[in-house]
């Protein structure tokens, strides 16, 4: 029988979100090829890797460890029924006001948070790759890493804070696209931090690069629909 998940980090099915971390980290770290004499064994940081994706996401832990349990019948949904008002069109003036608060509540503040998340990687890299292995230089990356995540949660609340309007529907995707991308890019480093793989310091930074040419383009349609 194959290992689950928590024996491959050698946890328990209780283990809290930091002991999962610190495991990971920990193990990631000693199969390393860079501390470990030249030699790593690829198997072991595959099933580490795989381990740590799913475990280290509370949503995909949730369903994993559903999947440990004996199987369940599921009470079939049913859906409701409940008829959701449709939100009048503004027209005219309060059009206008709706597309300014929106810019003004939405789309400025977020913009301003990318670029707090983006702006500072390039330096923290150059810092960190004096020694990627010095604990002190490496805790101070991961607080960068943990502070975007920070600011990307409240720049998912602020998305949600009120819906786009439609005339600006082109713009309110592309920025969507691109806090995607920085999402995305932010995980990688993320992922870096735990095994030291320089693959997801890279592609975290390409992402961050993407976003920030989408961050650019949308700021210039931005200028333009003004």
């Amino acid at each position: 029988m194959s290992e689950t998940h928590y024996q491959v980090l050698q946890l328990t099915t209780k283990a809290t979100a930091d002991e999962i971390k610190q495991s990971y980290r920990r193990l990631a770290k000693e199969f390393h090829p860079d501390v470990n004499g030249g030699k790593a064994n690829l198997d072991r940081i595959i099933q580490l890797n795989a381990a740590y994706e799913v475990l280290g996401d509370e949503r995909k832990r949730r369903e994993y460890d559903y999947l440990l349990q004996p199987a369940v019948a599921i009470p079939r949904q049913q859906q409701s029924s409940a008829h959701i008002p449709r939100r009048p069109r503004p027209v005219g003036h309060e059009l206008d006001e709706e597309l300014i608060l929106w810019l003004n509540q939405v789309y400025q503040p977020i913009n301003r948070t990318i670029g707090w998340i983006i702006k500072p990687l390039k330096t923290q890299i150059r810092e960190l790759s004096a020694d990627p292995f010095d604990d002190e230089l490496m805790a101070n990356f991961e607080a960068y890493v943990t502070e975007c995540q920070k600011h990307l949660q409240k720049i998912d609340k602020i998305f949600h804070s009120m819906p786009n309007p439609s005339l600006l529907a082109d713009i309110a995707a592309n920025l969507y696209y691109t806090v995607n991308q920085v999402s995305d890019g932010v995980k990688e480093l993320n992922f870096y931090i735990m095994n030291y793989d320089e693959s997801y310091l890279h592609d975290g930074t390409e992402m961050f690069k993407i976003a920030a040419q989408l961050q650019k383009e949308t700021n210039k349609r931005i200028k333009s629909f003004k």
